[in-house]
């Protein structure tokens, strides 16, 4: 490895501009991902939009050349005293992957869930920080029983079954509404 060791974030402000008038820079959203802790017993992991194909941009694409993700961790590794590397101040993140569904007809909100390899494991990836778009808020698709272990900090953990919620706020509604039309 290039690298000796690697330091680990626990948070991250991530930053964007209005859809409508990209000189207007929005204001920074804290993304977390934290390990377990008081109240937050499955730690806490947020969500955000990933660019996965540099031709497309957001947010005037919309979800193409994009996905969504569960931040798991965020790092830097810190390369060998000596070491003449490229990627030095390299800042990278651990994700978890979501398979972006149909949008569903009662909600207009399109259904996520969790990517996962043949053996169950979650489909994750190292990708670099700045590959990050948007702060993302999605909800559990609960079925008509709920189940107890269920709370505002564990649902994301327990459950598999999402909405992307696109009434979260302003910016993301005419994101994916403007991409939606055409």
């Amino acid at each position: 490895m290039p690298f000796e060791r690697v330091q680990i974030w626990h948070t991250v402000r991530l930053q964007q501009v209005c859809l409508h008038d990209p000189s207007v820079v929005l204001p920074a959203q804290t993304m977390h991902a934290s390990p377990a802790r008081v109240g937050w017993p499955k730690g806490q992991k947020d969500v955000a939009i990933l660019n996965v194909d540099s031709t497309y941009d957001w947010p005037k694409s919309g979800l193409k050349g994009h996905t969504v993700c569960e931040l798991q961790l965020i790092m830097r590794p810190i390369p060998r005293r000596g070491s003449c590397v490229t990627w030095c101040d390299h800042y990278l993140c651990y994700v978890c992957s979501f398979k972006i569904g149909v949008v569903d007809p009662v909600t207009e909100m399109h259904i996520l869930t969790r990517a996962k390899h043949a053996n169950g494991t979650l489909v994750g990836d190292v990708v670099p920080l700045t590959q990050l778009r948007a702060f993302i808020n999605i909800i559990p698709r609960l079925g008509t029983a709920v189940d107890p272990q269920l709370t505002k900090s564990t649902s994301t953990h327990y459950h598999s079954s999402f909405y992307l919620n696109k009434y979260f706020d302003k910016q993301i509604y005419d994101t994916l509404y403007s991409a939606s039309q055409g």
